[in-house]
């Protein structure tokens, strides 16, 4: 099982090292690469994650494949992670690193969920109250789902804003449950 708090620890300190190289673009652009090609090509992850192909198999490929394609950062991270026998977990360090060095560049992403689609004017102002409240630049994703009967759901940063009908309902519900009567 891959831990998020391992991946965490690795990504900061990739961002660390590549804040104080200056290749902070270059690193994400490379990460971003890397990972897909893990994610969509199950032979490149099978050779990587398998324990029968032997290390030194796997760092000649290493060497003779990326190390003139890819720079220091991302190049030695890899050469980290094998020697660790966590390649397993690059595709998770890498989502972790990207939200890691948005958060450094002050950015934040956030989704909203409604019944009918957020016009650009109105998504436009949710990530102006959004970004008021976060202090952060917001990147606002429009999801449209049938199953909200009305009003929206927020997710950003772990944090869920829940303004929907249902939702009400369901308060309403429970303070009608809660009164007492007095007759």
């Amino acid at each position: 099982m891959i831990s998020v708090g391992l991946s965490r620890r690795y990504a900061r300190a990739l961002l660390t090292l590549s804040q104080k190289r200056g290749d902070l673009e270059r690193t994400n652009e490379e990460l971003t690469g890397v990972s897909a090609l893990f994610s969509r090509d199950v032979r490149v992850r099978r050779f990587f994650e398998t324990p029968n192909v032997a290390r030194a198999e796997k760092l000649a490929f290493l060497d003779r494949e990326w190390r003139s394609r890819l720079g220091p950062t991302v190049y030695g991270l890899l050469m980290v992670l094998l020697r660790r026998r966590r390649l397993d977990h690059f595709v998770s360090i890498a989502e972790e690193f990207h939200k890691l060095s948005e958060r450094a560049q002050g950015i934040v992403r956030a989704t909203v969920r409604s019944a009918v689609p957020f016009d650009d004017a109105q998504a436009a102002r949710l990530a102006a109250a959004l970004g008021t409240r976060s202090g952060l630049r917001v990147l606002l994703t429009r999801e449209t789902d049938p199953a909200v009967i009305g009003g929206a759901v927020v997710s950003m940063d772990n944090q869920v804003i829940d303004g929907t009908l249902a939702t009400e309902f369901w308060r309403i519900r429970r303070q009608l449950l809660q009164a007492r009567v007095h007759g």
